[in-house]
């Protein structure tokens, strides 16, 4: 078993009574009307909960100052093309391909062969 050090036992003992904190919050909102002042009182202290953890936080040094000056935003562009075969040949080869890899996911047994014989000669 791990000891832990100051620092982390105060950051978990912190975690924990903020946590708790704001679940009675909420379980005591889910007791509240939405509109009422009582219920608007309950959202105001679950917004000044998060600002003290968020200060204590940052005086403890878990998390920086200005997180706008830590973090930088960047794009990932990702496209997705499909390719297109060049010339007929490529086409019908793909076409085969696919055809050939489709076929184990039809299950013809022998009577659906003889109504679709069935079928083609009535309608010749």
């Amino acid at each position: 078993m791990t000891t832990l050090s100051d620092l982390e036992k105060r950051i978990k003992a912190m975690r924990r009574s903020y946590n708790t904190a704001r679940k009675q919050l909420t379980k005591a909102m889910g007791e509240c009307r939405a509109g009422t002042n009582v219920f608007l009182q309950h959202v105001k202290a679950l917004a000044d909960i998060d600002a003290q953890e968020r200060a204590e936080a940052i005086a403890l040094g878990i998390a920086p100052q200005d997180e706008g000056r830590v973090s930088k935003t960047s794009y990932h562009y990702v496209a997705f093309v499909h390719t297109v075969p060049a010339s007929r040949e490529d086409a019908e080869a793909l076409v085969q391909a696919n055809m050939v890899k489709e076929l184990p996911k039809l299950s013809y047994t022998e009577r659906d062969e003889e109504i679709r014989k069935q079928l083609q000669e009535e309608f010749k």
